[in-house]
């Protein structure tokens, strides 16, 4: 985009010692005149208003300053965090001048070169804090920062919109890295939906195929089917193949058969095989407690360590 500027001095005039016949006249509107003397302060002239000593006064020059809101575009180049990578930056903003007198004294031809150097140094203390990739949060914080930049005294600054390129040899290499990015996002789109619909089981993924195919189930019935024959003969083959050889004993793979053939007729599966009995102590029966009266008495401790003995007295 080109570089928008405009000169806010509009006319600069040096003015003789004598003006009976050419008198200073008061400014138009959206104007004012500077007049500046050979000593002492400048004088600022309004429009409408009247200029003391028009004829006699000794004024040496007069600016005819233009006080015009303008809307006016700074292009500059700003670093990344990618020391190979630069922004292309846009500012579009609003300018007008508030102090004429400042203006008459630096004798600015050009408002937005005047303004760059300032506007360039915050810019790129911004901008190097982001990558080439966040080009929505490097314009934002631009943005945000350039909203605090008043210019200076002489001039009204606002209505920062700063927009950000890529520029230079690294054009084709963001453009690749932004096709890249966007593939990742157009997966991940297309990815996060489903995973809703995995998570959600068996019944979701059917109401799925059934809400792309119109509700017909006839396909999905057909694949049923032919995924439970392919199991039903795989079953059969691994039965087959667990049948006793000669010298295997007969109950090696008896519990495998078992659950491939009640797998495949539709019974319940019994997971926990039942507790086998000891075939030695399987069919004993527990062994009795002794008789109370069997039992040991016990010792008594008065009259010795042998069993208490019944006096012969009584």
């Amino acid at each position: 985009m080109p570089h928008v500027t405009y000169n806010p001095i509009l006319e600069f005039r040096e003015l003789p010692r004598f003006r009976v016949f050419s008198t200073i006249t008061a400014p138009r509107l959206g104007t004012s005149l500077v007049l500046e003397p050979g000593e002492g302060q400048p004088l600022v002239i309004e429009a409408g208003d009247l200029v003391p000593e028009a004829r006699l006064g000794k004024y040496r020059r007069s600016y005819l300053i233009d006080l015009r809101n303008y809307a006016l575009q700074l292009e500059e180049r700003v670093p990344s965090a990618d020391p190979s990578f630069q922004f292309a930056a846009t500012v579009s903003f609003t300018c007008r001048v508030h102090n004429p007198v400042e203006i008459a004294r630096r004798r600015l031809p050009d408002m937005t070169e005047s303004l760059r150097l300032s506007m360039a140094r915050l810019m790129r203390q911004v901008a190097r804090e982001y990558d080439i990739s966040e080009f929505n949060q490097a314009e934002a914080a631009l943005t945000a920062r350039l909203a605090e930049f008043t210019g200076d005294s002489a001039v009204y600054l606002g209505g920062y919109l700063v927009e950000l390129h890529v520029g230079g040899a690294v054009e084709q290499s963001s453009a690749e890295y932004h096709d890249t990015s966007r593939a990742i996002r157009m997966d991940r789109m297309r990815r996060e939906p489903m995973a809703d619909v995995v998570r959600g089981g068996r019944d979701a993924m059917y109401a799925q195929w059934l809400a792309k195919r119109g509700g017909d189930p006839s396909q999905l019935l057909e694949f049923e089917a032919t995924a439970r024959a392919d199991e039903a003969e795989l079953m059969l083959k691994t039965m087959k193949a667990l049948e006793p050889s000669e010298g295997a004993e007969p109950f090696a793979f008896r519990a495998e058969r078992k659950k491939l053939t009640a797998k495949l007729i539709g019974e319940p599966v019994e997971e926990r095989p039942k507790k086998r009995k000891s075939r030695v102590t399987g069919s004993l029966a527990p062994a009795a407690d002794p008789a109370p009266e069997a039992q040991e008495k016990p010792v008594n401790r008065v009259r010795g360590t042998g069993p208490e003995r019944s006096d012969p007295d009584a």
